[in-house]
């Protein structure tokens, strides 16, 4: 049976599930280490989806990665969190 492009795309947007939502935190930039929140959601022209107006594959979900590669500002804010519950 062949497949064509139209059916591989369509595979191909139904298995793409991120775990990403409004206020998350992620990191940008050319090596990936400039902090950003979420603001929006969405999806470009060509139909592929886009956070806060840039392409989705240029990022990494900050609290995906292990805590010891967090940004140094998120680390400051969960210690400073976790001293004002004591």
């Amino acid at each position: 049976m062949k497949i064509t492009r139209r059916q591989i795309r369509q595979i191909i947007a139904e298995e793409l599930a991120l775990d990403l939502e409004v206020g998350d935190i992620i990191l940008t930039g050319r090596f990936k280490n400039k902090r950003t929140v979420v603001k929006k959601l969405g999806t470009d022209d060509l139909g592929q989806p886009t956070v806060n107006g840039m392409k989705v594959l240029a990022f990494r979900i900050e609290k995906l990665m292990p805590k010891e590669k967090w940004s140094k500002k998120t680390i400051a804010e969960l210690e400073k969190e976790e001293e004002d519950k004591k």
